[in-house]
Formats: C-alpha cells, structure tokens, sequence
C-alpha cells in the first residue's frame, strides 16, 4: 500500500481533486474487492459473486478526502509484478517495525 500511495504521490495526486483541500487525502488499509457480474437479472435471482465463475474480480485501493467525503478507486494490479500476491497474511513492514520499538 505504501508502494501506490508513492506512486500516486509522483503522479501528481496531493490534494482532493475535488476541494483541492491538501493533506486530506486518506488511503485504506486494506485493498477493497470489486466484483463485476454483469448485468443485473430482472427479478430477484441474482446470485452472489461467490457463485459466478463468470465475473471479473479486481482488487483496488481506496483514496478518500476526509473534507469533502470524494472517494477514489485505483486498480492496485497496476502497482504491482506479475505473480505478486495483493495481500498476504501476516503483519506489515510497518507493524513489524513498530514491535520492534
């Protein structure tokens, strides 16, 4: 996580394309999961995600201003190697390093 929030940093994003308030940008901690099914049924048949084999599945990380509540999704594949895991079990570097303290 730490990887894309300096990557959108050199891509020019540091403050809320919408407020334009700086220092207000907040990144989560974890990547959020999006689940593209396609289109919707009429009735009330829709099956979870879990059961469609044929959707598309994208982890992306989540930017928010806390001014003005604007909300950002970034695909994280993009910030990442080949066979990267997007999230592994376990503590953070930074979590890591603050039990060492």
């Amino acid at each position: 996580m730490a990887e894309v929030s300096e990557a959108l940093q050199q891509l020019g994003l540091q403050a809320c394309p919408v407020c334009g308030s700086e220092d207000s940008l907040g990144m989560g901690c974890f990547p959020v999961l999006l689940v593209d099914v396609g289109a919707l049924p009429d009735d009330d048949a829709f099956s979870p995600p879990e059961d469609n084999r044929d959707g598309d599945m994208t982890f992306v990380v989540r930017v928010e201003c806390t001014t003005c509540g604007h909300l950002m999704l970034f695909n994280s594949e993009r910030y990442r190697s080949g066979d990267e895991k997007i999230m592994v079990r376990g503590l953070t570097e930074e979590q890591e390093r603050r039990l060492g303290e």
